[in-house]
């Protein structure tokens, strides 16, 4: 029972825009007693619940309103707000790592919502014909193509979130980065500057891939982390992913006990394999369409950078750092920093008071003739003049970032824990 849309992600999604419409009266201000409470939804569609006393808006609830029952509804609405925010953000990855295919009426009618409209207008799309293929954003006025022309759709043609493997293959990834960085764009999640795999030339005529083998896991918590991105484990083949749209499945296997409690010894990939969801039998790699070769990859590098054992930097899986790097190389033009060169896995920057390497994966700062200098992560303190394409900003990039620009500037520095380390 599907109301008669293609697949139930339409429905849901369509559902979710109405279940937005009935929330319309808490995005006003409402007086209860001596305070008045609102619920706000930012410029990327998160909510959160605001409240003011004498015109002054409040840190937190007064504690004597919490049992309020106007006070409950609201908080209860705020919370079906984020969870809302949370189903939509992926369900739309998902659409795009499995293009999944829009009407452009679908998408429009979702732009009426406020959780969802800021998601989807910062996220690129392309349409459906091959020989007149057009990447570019919808927004409440159209189809806008990357040049910012403004070009008509019709609203039963169908178009689809773009996966990067579309923008790397039409030679316009780089252009769709730095234009996210021109207009500061914030995506819902990695789109444009997402972590691409691309096979291999001596893995095409395999029917396995060895990439990550001889890596050591933990197996429990690798469980844990591909859960989210819909893995699950089997008692016969290990982990496994099925794409009923392609009747492929992506199998991830180790000597492991996927289900035992507790890891004796932690196990070692041994390889990647694709199979037929209808005859079992192997699917060679070039077989395999490129963009579910990539998202399959993607999760075994997470699994191996995040559930590694042992001398491993989780930080430092070849994907994350080529990723910061173009993150990085846009800021630096941003901040016009003309001291700072990209070198490898390193950001080399020549200061003032000496010369420092920030490593891309862990953030480690040397400087140069020098031991490592400590530093305590700072992002924090320049949230707001940093970059991220992305809402949910990544952590150790933007302290990697802050860093960089730290030390670009040495001759600023005030904290003699760090001067003192410098010679």
């Amino acid at each position: 029972m599907n109301a008669g849309f293609s697949d139930v992600m339409h429905l849901t999604l369509l559902m979710e825009g109405k279940l937005t419409k009935q929330s319309l009266e808490y995005f006003h201000w409402q007086t209860i007693d001596d305070i008045e409470l609102m619920i706000s939804i930012d410029e990327h569609g998160k909510s959160t619940l605001k409240c003011k006393k004498d015109k002054k808006l409040l840190k937190s609830l007064p504690t004597k309103y919490k049992k309020n029952e106007m006070v409950i509804k609201f908080q209860e609405v705020t919370k079906k707000l984020k969870d809302q925010y949370s189903r939509i953000k992926q369900m739309l990855e998902e659409a795009m790592e499995d293009d999944i295919p829009f009407e452009v009426w679908e998408l429009l009618e979702m732009l009426k919502s406020p959780v969802a409209c800021p998601m989807i207008e910062t996220l690129v799309v392309k349409t459906s014909k091959e020989k007149d293929e057009k990447m570019g954003f919808l927004t409440k006025e159209g189809f806008i193509d990357i040049a910012g022309k403004l070009l008509f759709l019709s609203p039963k043609e169908k178009i689809f979130l773009v996966h990067p493997f579309h923008l790397y293959k039409r030679g316009q990834w780089h252009e769709f980065q730095k234009l996210l960085f021109e207009r500061q764009m914030k995506q819902p999640f990695k789109q444009v500057f997402r972590e691409l795999y691309v096979k291999l030339d001596e893995e095409l005529e395999k029917e396995e891939s060895m990439l990550f083998s001889g890596n050591q896991i933990q197996s429990k918590k690798t469980v844990s982390i591909l859960r989210s991105r819909r893995w699950v484990a089997d008692y016969d083949n290990g982990l496994q992913k099925i794409y009923y749209k392609e009747n492929i499945v992506a199998c991830i296997y180790a000597m492991a006990d996927w289900f035992s409690p507790s890891d004796i010894e932690a196990p070692t990939l041994e390889y990647v394999a694709f199979l037929d969801r209808r005859t079992g039998r192997s699917l060679k790699i070039k077989d395999v369409p490129d963009r579910l070769y990539s998202e399959v990859m993607r999760d075994v590098d997470l699994a191996v950078s995040v559930a590694h054992v042992g001398g491993v930097d989780p930080e430092t899986s070849h994907s994350t750092i080529e990723m910061r790097r173009s993150i990085i190389e846009y800021n630096l033009s941003l901040f016009q920093k003309k001291n700072v060169r990209l070198k490898g896995n390193h950001a080399i920057i020549d200061g003032q008071l000496g010369q420092y390497a920030v490593h891309l994966g862990s953030g480690v700062v040397h400087q140069m003739g020098n031991a490592m200098i400590f530093v305590i992560p700072i992002h924090s303190q320049h949230r707001g003049r940093i970059f991220l394409p992305f809402v949910d900003d990544d952590p150790k990039t933007a302290e990697i970032m802050s860093k960089i620009l730290l030390f670009a500037e040495d001759k600023k520095i005030k904290d003699p824990k760090i001067l003192s380390q410098i010679q």
